[in-house]
């Protein structure tokens, strides 16, 4: 076998594309080739869970919005991985499933046979290495850890009992058989360490002589033989590369990169791909059904200086990171998203209002890694689960280095804003609770004014929603090529040998983060590669 030519090439070294390689080399004998087109992931931030300010920005594809009609003509940030490890390498480490009933949807409302919830959770099993719970929900030997956050912040402690105060139950699983109450997150870390893939699946085959891992690698474009997939084009060090794959290609290179990878390869929307002067070769709707999470953040400061606030500065900070540096222990442990709820704001019994709770403040500015504010303080990031809007992905030229234009719709739906309204309000409840009401000093944001008018409460969202970093739906899964992108089997509809195999896939956003349920999808979809499903 020559030097570029490989069983199966995987496009993005992500929270998916990690998976599917190490398992790829587990359980085969194939060559793979993993392109990525970030750097390495041997950042110290990266390592440290409490280090994710630090590096999201720097390790993150920039990618920007269109002004966003919705938000009051803003234009968004929407941080995504560009590391080994993709967005797991940069993330909050929160494992969160999702519910029940989003897969349930999947297979019932979209046509996705075979990916509702008892077809989904022995996948979710397999990848999870949970330190603390065994049951019907958890599994105990995969390779991806799931544990404790190491600290808790008394802040964080006192939210609980105030969403205790409010009637939510305490969960100590919100991955098993309910996700609805308050509790303390579990999360992708051990030993003190974030756990991404790349630490955890690809660590486990790094060495194998089959995998060629490029970094820096652009990819331009799949090559095609009629319409089978033979390869792909991509950049490194200043010179392209044509790189083969006598069995598959698979892009991995999430919602946004994805999507934009098909279309540069004429697999898209025929009069947007004519309009750039690209040659189709199908056309199928991708880049259609973009979507994502948004949340608020409601900002306190704190009578006394309690917070987080200060921690990575002088004194503390040499006391802290030595902490850690020597046991993997204290503040630096913590990934900063501690205290979550889960409540049903409609009384339909399905919660659709996610809260994370953060003992210190939040930035209100759009950009991601901005400085924090110099106060003590708490936030509680609010946000509606369940977006009714869709956006879209579409080209802004024919150079794969150009930036794409993103139109994510946020708000679109009426019931987005009626949504994140009503999670503001659910916020605000907590501040009034007798674990948090004496710990607060002033309301910060939203104004105190605005809480007892519902315009001001639904400009303070058009003002100041920011994306969760969720994006998925760009490259949908479905029964049909008229209203999806890739079948069951994520193969692109009418192709051979092509495949997508990320959060693109998903019909709809899950009910909370997005990480865990990427794990699953790449683990379910090497069975399908492999044609031994569970």
């Amino acid at each position: 076998m020559s030097e570029n030519a490989f069983d199966y090439i995987i496009v993005g070294a992500g929270s998916a594309g990690c998976v599917l390689a190490a398992q790829l080399i587990r359980r085969t004998q194939a060559r793979v080739l993993l392109l990525e087109a970030g750097g390495d992931d041997n950042n110290l931030f990266i390592k440290m869970p409490a280090g994710v300010a630090k590096i999201i920005a720097k390790k993150s594809w920039p990618y920007e919005t269109e002004p966003e009609p919705h938000a009051n003509n803003r234009r968004m940030q929407i941080a995504q991985g560009k590391v080994l490890g993709g967005s797991s390498s940069v993330n909050g480490m929160i494992y969160i499933r999702g519910q029940r009933q989003d897969y349930d949807e999947w297979a019932e409302r979209y046509g996705c046979v075979g990916w509702g919830y008892q077809d989904v959770l022995p996948y979710f099993k397999r990848a999870e290495a949970n330190e603390s719970l065994s049951d019907a929900y958890h599994g105990g030997e995969g390779l991806l850890p799931v544990s404790e956050n190491r600290y808790r912040h008394p802040l964080s402690m006192a939210f609980i009992r105030a969403g205790q105060e409010l009637s939510l139950p305490y969960r100590n699983d919100f991955n098993g058989d309910s996700q609805h109450g308050v509790g303390f997150y579990q999360t992708t870390t051990h030993n003190g360490e974030r756990a991404s893939t790349a630490r955890t699946y690809l660590k486990a085959v790094r060495n194998e002589q089959r995998l060629v891992v490029k970094l820096n690698a652009l990819v331009h474009r799949v090559v095609f033989d009629g319409n089978i997939a033979t390869g792909v084009v991509y950049s490194q060090n200043g010179g392209e590369v044509t790189a083969q794959a006598a069995k598959e290609v698979i892009l991995s290179a999430g919602a946004v990169g994805s999507p934009k990878i098909l279309m540069l390869s004429g697999i898209g929307p025929r009069e947007h791909l004519q309009q750039l002067g690209i040659e189709p070769r199908a056309d199928l709707p991708v880049g259609k059904n973009f979507h994502d999470h948004l949340h608020m953040s409601i900002n306190v400061s704190t009578r006394e200086p309690i917070s987080l606030f200060g921690a990575d500065r002088g004194l503390q900070a040499l006391r802290h990171g030595t902490e850690w540096l020597a046991f993997r222990s204290g503040v630096l442990t913590s990934n900063v998203l501690e205290g979550a709820a889960f409540s049903d704001s409609l009384g339909d019994g399905r919660p659709d209002v996610q809260i994370h709770f953060l003992p210190m403040l939040d930035s209100w500015d759009d950009v991601p890694g901005e400085p924090l504010p110099d106060i003590h303080g708490f936030t509680l990031k609010v946000g509606y689960l369940q977006p009714k809007a869709r956006g879209e992905v579409l080209l802004r030229s024919r150079d794969p280095r150009d930036p794409v234009k993103l139109h994510a719709n946020y708000l679109g739906h009426p019931e987005d804003l009626a949504g994140s309204v009503r999670a503001v309000k659910f916020g605000l409840r907590f501040l009034q609770t007798a674990a948090l009401k004496p710990i607060v000093k002033d309301l910060l944001m939203p104004q105190p004014a605005w809480l007892n008018d519902e315009t001001q409460l639904e400009e303070f969202v058009r003002n100041f929603c920011k994306t969760m970093y969720h994006p998925v739906g760009s490259c949908r899964m479905g029964p049909s090529p008229q209203d999806s992108v890739t079948d069951l089997q994520l193969r692109v509809h009418g192709f051979e040998r092509l495949r997508v195999i990320d959060c693109s896939v998903m019909p709809q956003v899950t009910s909370g983060n997005t990480n865990a349920p990427t794990i699953m999808l790449a683990e379910k979809a090497v069975d399908l590669l492999l044609g031994a499903p569970m």
